[in-house]
């Protein structure tokens, strides 16, 4: 590497490039993002939850009783949305991240009647967020240029984008989370894990299985139980501050009196492990992780025989998000709902996922390594479909039977199976134009700071 100084380059340069990758990640991701949020078809999931914010800053309380609601007036499945809290309110059940953070967006759009753009923003920016939070925690072990493009795969060719940055879903908290969990971790900055722990589990609280195994293998792996505590006592503190939220909004201290947990332990009880279930999380046609993110298939040679050189940290997460992803597949139907693109249940697998899978890419085949580039190609233009058009869903009995990708390609005939050879074959020009642009070794250190 040439001399700065020699070079006539400013003495700030090092400093100024620290962030500048991460700022224009940031403002590129949530610009495409919020060009993309919902607008007239949103899910009732989103919906309700925008609402029960937009309420909470309108009346300056939770109580929904005596209101008209039309969008679940005369829906046969109002109880899903609607408790009738232990108060004796009646009140939105939603996961308290989903209601907390869109509040300050509601808040300053101050708006009379509601509307879903304050919450699809919020979804943006915090997805946005989250990306630059996992180009940080990669750069520390790959080098910036391959950390950022493994980030703007993670969040552009995957359902991150079509359903975590299209509206505040539970997701969208938990991968926000999960990525400031990495970023923590890949920096040593323990009690900032507890705080992202603590984030994931107000997205959904089951998510506190993942804030637990990865803190306590990090814990063991450099046999310092000074990690446990820290990551423990901060998420504890998260999990109080939700029964507070709980008590307040439901006149419960139970994390879970936001949702009617019966119908949770109803499906657990009745399928104590439903291979069927557990099966269409992965393989799903339309609802299954390997369907949609194909590339993990691909990388998962690599990851095994890169194993053992990854951090701990990153193997941390693996093991915690298999764990919960066997959870999630045993307490309900895999397919998540309607009115979404892509898969949701599997988002906190792969963004526990995600880290590991990025360092292990230097290992691929050669073979292997060819086909990335086109692949990616693929699931850009495969998400970019439905992340555009909020009509591109399939309803949820057709899970096992369709891919709303595939149904829209064969759509088009000929000209629509031409579109995604064209993609992969431009996936293989940039992915030539990626390889012969790399830096020299040296240049490829990972920062140490």
């Amino acid at each position: 590497m040439s001399n700065p100084a020699a070079s006539g380059d400013e003495p700030s340069s090092p400093s100024r490039s620290s962030w500048v990758a991460p700022l224009a990640l940031f403002l590129f991701a949530a610009t495409l993002y919020v060009v993309t949020i919902s607008h007239q078809l949103v899910s009732l999931d989103v919906w309700t939850a925008n609402f029960a914010s937009w309420h909470l800053v309108s009346a300056g309380n939770p109580w929904i009783e005596g209101l008209r609601i039309p969008m679940l007036s005369h829906n046969e499945f109002r109880d899903v949305w609607v408790l009738h809290a232990a108060n004796g309110h009646t009140v939105i059940g939603r996961s308290p991240g989903v209601v907390a953070v869109t509040l300050p967006a509601y808040w300053l759009a101050h708006s009379s009647s509601m509307t879903t753009v304050p919450g699809g923003i919020t979804a943006a920016v915090l997805t946005a967020g989250s990306l630059v939070l996992l180009m940080s925690a990669l750069s520390r072990s790959m080098p910036k240029r391959d950390a950022l493009l493994a980030s703007l795969a993670f969040g552009f060719c995957t359902p991150v984008w079509s359903v975590a940055a299209n509206g505040v879903w539970p997701h969208t908290v938990t991968i926000l989370g999960l990525c400031g969990m990495a970023w923590a971790a890949a920096t040593g900055r323990w009690w900032w894990m507890g705080v992202f722990g603590g984030v994931a589990l107000w997205g959904r609280l089951t998510a506190a299985l993942i804030v637990a195994i990865a803190g306590i293998l990090v814990g063991l792996s450099r046999r310092d139980r000074r990690i446990v505590l820290r990551v423990g006592v901060v998420s504890g503190a998260a999990l109080v501050l939700m029964c507070v939220w709980s008590r307040e909004m439901y006149g419960a201290w139970s994390p879970a009196a936001s949702y009617d947990s019966t119908t949770l332990t109803d499906h657990a009880a009745a399928n104590r492990f439903s291979l069927v279930n557990q099966l269409g999380m992965w393989i799903s046609p339309d609802r299954g992780i390997l369907v949609w993110t194909p590339v993990i298939l691909l990388l998962l040679p690599a990851l095994v025989r890169s194993w053992r050189q990854l951090p701990d940290w990153s193997r941390a997460l693996v093991w915690a998000g298999l764990a919960y992803t066997l959870l999630q597949a045993s307490l309900g139907s895999f397919t998540g709902g309607d009115v979404f693109y892509g898969y949701r249940y599997g988002l906190e697998m792969l963004a526990c996922l995600t880290p590991a899978l990025a360092m292990s890419v230097h290992r691929l085949g050669r073979i292997a390594h060819l086909l990335l580039g086109p692949l990616l190609a693929v699931q850009f233009v495969a998400i970019a479909f439905g992340a555009f058009d909020d009509n591109a869903y399939l309803a949820i009995t057709e899970a096992w039977h369709r891919n709303a990708f595939v149904v829209a390609v064969h759509a088009g005939g000929f000209a629509g199976w031409l579109s995604v050879g064209i993609a992969a074959l431009i996936g293989l020009l940039l992915q030539h134009m990626w390889r012969g642009a790399s830096p020299s070794p040296v240049d490829q250190e990972p920062s140490a700071g």
